[in-house]
């Protein structure tokens, strides 16, 4: 069986992961009054100010992460003269998440090549979204053990464990559902967007 248009997603092991422990915080929203769902977040750049990821410490884990998308993308020759549009983070806790959506720019801004996600604490998996609804017509009792199910799939979400860096088309939709384990235990990630250095 042949993958046809297959989307790309680049599962990375963060090798930096252990430069990166914060500590855990209580639970509280801090959103864009468009996004749906509960969580905390510095969408769409972690401030100077803020008291739980100092500038200094910032500024390392981009070059980290920069560092670490260059070296992958260096071994699989595609191209590696790339910098960090954005970084933030997002903290959910018990009955927090976020809505189904992408990582595709404004109009009149340039799209992102990548857009990415660093797992590092407590990390669940991010559910993928398919874009197409076509593949429905191929749906049929029993797809899902058969050898297509892969291909008929309406979406993904590939296992993750700490330390875990994914990069993914900004096209793609994805949300996130906190589970009971992270009432007491928050789930911490680093999202940002990728794009060529001209």
């Amino acid at each position: 069986m042949i993958g046809l248009f297959p989307v790309p997603l680049l599962k990375i092991k963060f090798k930096d992961h252990y430069k990166y422990n914060f500590p855990e915080v209580e639970k509280k929203e801090k959103k864009p009054d468009s996004w749906v769902k509960s969580l905390h977040t510095t969408f769409p750049d972690i401030p100077d100010d803020d008291l739980i990821v100092p500038p200094m410490v910032r500024d390392s884990l981009m070059r980290d992460l920069k560092d670490a998308v260059v070296e992958v993308s260096q071994e699989l020759n595609i191209p590696s003269n790339i910098y960090l549009l954005q970084l933030w983070y997002n903290i959910y806790h018990d009955n927090q998440g976020q809505e189904r959506h992408n990582h595709l720019c404004e109009v009149g801004n340039s799209p992102s090549l990548w857009s990415g996600v660093y797992y590092n604490k407590n990390a669940s998996p991010t559910q993928f979204f398919r874009s197409d609804s076509s593949y429905q017509t191929q749906i049929f009792d029993g797809y899902k053990q058969s050898a297509l199910a892969p291909c008929l799939s309406p979406s993904l979400a590939p296992s993750v464990e700490d330390g875990d860096l994914l990069l993914f088309p900004p096209y793609v939709e994805h949300s996130v559902e906190s589970t009971l384990k992270h009432k007491n235990s928050m789930r911490m990630t680093f999202s940002f967007n990728i794009n060529l250095n001209s």
